[in-house]
């Protein structure tokens, strides 16, 4: 199951959440890191998308179904980073009365998020077996 194709896009209630299981969640990471040409990933219930840019990132949904992820390599970074600390966060956590998420939104002078932006939600449902550290 460490493909990304498990990881899911859903627009619900104003909210845009990518989520997935734990080693789905760091395969889509490993695709996305040190790309500097446009990347297109198909993803349960849409497509990401992520193209090289200057300036910080910019999280954007032009469609209904497709993610927009731009920016300078080191704020596209900040994508990769999260998808790998949710997975590990749900993969290593004792208490499974949550699942594990990470928000990613522009906050009031943030020099590394786009005001531009719209907020994100990546959340890593529970593995299916016993906790791992393989990625």
């Amino acid at each position: 199951m460490d493909d990304h194709r498990h990881c899911r896009l859903s627009v619900s209630g104003g909210e845009l959440e990518l989520a997935g299981p734990p080693a789905a969640l760091c395969a889509l990471a490993r695709l996305l890191r040190g790309h500097a040409e446009p990347v297109e990933v198909a993803i349960a219930g849409g497509t990401l998308v992520q193209e090289v840019t200057s300036g910080p990132l910019l999280v954007s949904l032009p469609g209904t179904t497709v993610l927009h992820l731009s920016g300078g390599l080191e704020y596209l970074d900040i994508i990769g980073d999260a998808l790998d600390g949710v997975a590990d966060q749900a993969e290593t956590a004792e208490d499974r009365g949550a699942h594990r998420h990470q928000h990613i939104e522009y906050l009031h002078e943030d020099q590394y998020r786009s005001p531009d932006s719209i907020p994100l939600i990546i959340v890593a449902d529970w593995p299916s077996t016993s906790p791992q550290t393989t990625h």
